[in-house]
This record gives C-alpha cells, sequence and structure tokens, in this order.
C-alpha cells in the first residue's frame, strides 16, 4: 500500500468527513496531519476524492510518505509501516 501524508488543509473538519466517505478503515489522525493507506492511487488522485481546490477545501497539500523519522505517538509510527508493508489487504 501507498501511504499518503495529507496537511495544511483549510478546513479539517471536511477532511476528516470525506476521508471517513472514501478511506473508512484507510486512515489516522496525527497531530497536525492526516495519513492515508490506498493502493493504486496518486496524491493527486486523493486529493482529489478529499475535494482540494473546491470552494469548500481550498487547500491542502498530500505527498506520498517514503520514508519518516520524528517524535509521535507510537501508534501512529506502527500503523505507517503496517499500512506501507501491506500489499492491497
Amino acid at each position: 500500500m501507498q501511504v499518503f501524508a495529507v496537511f495544511s488543509v483549510s478546513h479539517s473538519r471536511i477532511v476528516r468527513e470525506r476521508l471517513q466517505e472514501h478511506y473508512p478503515d484507510q486512515y489516522i489522525e496525527g497531530r497536525q496531519a492526516f495519513f492515508v493507506a490506498t493502493v493504486g492511487e496518486t496524491s493527486v488522485q486523493v486529493a482529489d476524492k478529499l475535494g482540494f481546490g473546491t470552494e469548500n477545501l481550498s487547500s491542502g497539500i498530500v505527498i506520498p510518505v517514503t520514508a519518516y523519522w520524528g517524535r509521535a505517538d507510537p501508534n501512529l509510527w506502527e500503523w505507517i509501516q503496517v499500512k506501507m508493508d501491506a500489499n492491497g489487504k
């Protein structure tokens, strides 16, 4: 699976609702970012599903997670690793 980081969003409530709609069991919320796991999608496709660039959600950034390091909840690191290791499951 590919994991994407979603951050700098103009309305986190709208992003949360769209993640629940399109990726109900494939996202986790960090302190200042969301992480979504998907198969066969690009950053642009994820951003489009979330509605970036629309009147209700004017801004946000989506980037693929290829490596990571930092200080955060250990559950977040475990979730990212499990999703990155999964093959579409």
